[in-house]
């Protein structure tokens, strides 16, 4: 199952990752705005915890209440808890291991290999 929590200013966020956070993603995710080389930074943790959370609302049919400035003001303000961090940490991992996303990885593995060598 790709679901799991967070807790944002006292309250418990559950983020659910599938193909809706994943479409979220799709033109969130942008080379030196949301990651720099292969290292995802502050705003690309907030769009991926984002990205699970608008998922989680749509599949409960509830409307969102938190903004992605708040998710962003929470990962910032985390970086020295190291409690928040692991929260952090998980959730990442666990969205990582969303077969979307492993497919997604599979299809540019492939052809960043096929484009090896070509001009």
């Amino acid at each position: 199952m790709n679901y799991t929590t967070i807790t944002i200013n006292g309250e418990t966020i559950g983020l659910k990752f599938g193909m809706a956070s994943l479409r979220y993603l799709t033109d969130k995710i942008v080379s030196g705005i949301a990651f720099e080389n292969d290292d995802l930074n502050e705003i690309g943790i907030s769009h991926i915890l984002y990205g699970g959370y608008i998922n989680n609302c749509y599949v409960k049919n509830e409307k969102p209440s938190y903004l992605f400035e708040q998710f962003v003001d929470w990962v910032e303000s985390s970086l020295n808890n190291k409690d928040a961090m692991i929260e952090i940490s998980n959730a990442i991992s666990l969205w990582t291991q969303n077969e979307y996303i492993k497919q997604t990885q599979t299809q540019d593995d492939t052809k960043k290999k096929n484009s090896r060598g070509k001009k």
